[in-house]
């Protein structure tokens, strides 16, 4: 069996038969078919995920309780069913007539 390129190790891995066809889909779209590079995609983003993970952690950990996040999405997407009336624009001025008082 040739070397595999780079620094690589294989694994096995079982998947729901959705997931696998969803990866095999990207694969073909995005890396003409080869899986592993998807794999690699996605390993690439867990590392960044748990990169972030660990610099809230260091920073404290979450300010937000799950309560205010969930509050902030609805506010973001519009969904605030607020008391608040909508900002809206001023009614223009009406000019005054020359000469009136």
């Amino acid at each position: 069996m040739p070397k595999r390129a780079g620094v690589t190790e294989k694994i096995s891995i079982s998947l729901d038969k959705r997931d696998a066809a969803a990866l095999r889909k990207r694969a073909k779209r995005l890396h003409g078919g080869n899986l592993s590079a998807v794999v690699a995609e996605l390993a690439a983003d867990a590392r960044l995920l748990e990169g972030m993970h660990e610099l809230v952690g260091w920073l404290g950990g979450p300010s937000l309780t799950d309560d205010d996040r969930r509050a902030l999405d609805r506010e973001w997407r519009g969904d605030d069913r607020s008391s608040k009336k909508p900002v809206t624009a001023p009614a223009p001025r009406r000019r005054r007539p020359k000469g009136a008082v």
